[in-house]
């Protein structure tokens, strides 16, 4: 028996056995101390996240709070103001209560958002194509250039005349008013974004035998998304700000039209209603869309 023999013999006899568990040798997963230690970084994350969103919406709630003070203030504190041109919430609310009773705060809501909605639904589909199709194919997109730069240029109230002397004062003009308003944010941020993709993506694509198709819903359109929502997002906007053009065209229902009955009345607070309904939905439609764009685009992190 020579010393190598000898030597690992020796070290056979004093390295202790290591207790290995079998189900873990047998399926290869992680030692119980990192399994807990990852569940355990994963219940933290949850937890601040869910304080985040409270602190979040109580600040959201206090904001609102101070705003209201603020207002109800105002009237009373100032006395060269009159409460008659500037009314305080409380008036405000007091003027709302016999809308909301006899239910036609909610025809004047309801026929207003129909409007945006299918206004803004034109819009969304023809601008994400148009910006596919200008940014893709360099023929169509130096034919249509200086006509799209064009009109997007044209303030949306300045087709308000053509659009009545054209399809008259119903439902129609006001949807094309809203779509014309809000198709230009959505084309030129789609346009932007397919346009600007990193070469390299479309050549790894390439390279991996993907075609047009596929390059473009696999590798064009989740590189331009940021782009994409960010002007479906501004688009939201400009659709409540084209529709109260639209409504004050020639309407008898909607919340622009109440608020121009408002002022030919002279009751102010009915016009404060209008403009604390656009606020409230403007803000709804916002939180809504960063929820949505969350749920279906899990990797898009909005910044609010």
């Amino acid at each position: 028996m020579n010393s190598l023999t000898l030597r690992r013999e020796s070290v056979a006899e004093t390295t202790p056995d290591i207790p290995v568990r079998a189900d873990h040798a047998a399926s290869g997963d992680a030692p119980p101390a990192r399994a807990g230690l990852a569940d355990r970084f994963q219940l933290a994350h949850a937890h601040a996240e869910r304080v985040r969103r409270r602190r979040r919406l109580l600040l959201n709630l206090a904001g609102i709070a101070l705003f209201l003070l603020g207002w109800e203030a105002i009237p009373h504190v100032f006395s060269w103001m009159n409460p008659a041109l500037f009314p305080p919430p409380s008036r405000v609310l007091q003027a709302a209560l016999p809308l909301i009773e006899s239910g036609e705060l909610a025809g004047h809501i309801t026929a207003s958002l129909t409007r945006a909605a299918a206004g803004f639904s034109i819009a969304l589909i023809l601008g994400i194509t148009a910006g596919i199709l200008t940014a893709r194919i360099a023929f169509l997109h130096h034919l249509s250039e200086p006509v799209l730069h064009g009109f997007r240029s044209v303030p949306s109230l300045a087709v308000v005349p053509l659009a009545v002397l054209w399809f008259g004062i119903g439902e129609l003009p006001k949807i094309a008013l809203i779509a014309w308003g809000a198709f230009f944010p959505i084309w030129i941020t789609t346009f932007i974004g397919v346009r600007d993709t990193n070469i390299v993506y479309l050549r790894s694509a390439a390279a991996l035998g993907a075609g047009r198709l596929r390059t473009l819903f696999l590798v064009i359109l989740p590189a331009a998304l940021p782009f994409i929502l960010a002007g479906v997002r501004q688009a939201i906007a400009v659709s409540l700000i084209v529709l109260v053009a639209a409504e004050l065209s020639g309407s008898t229902r909607g919340i622009a039209y109440m608020m121009s009955l408002g002022h030919q009345l002279f009751q102010v607070e009915i016009m404060f209603i209008g403009l604390v309904l656009l606020g409230t939905f403007g803000f709804l439609a916002d939180r809504l869309f960063v929820w949505a764009a969350r749920r279906l685009f899990p990797w898009y992190q909005s910044a609010s």
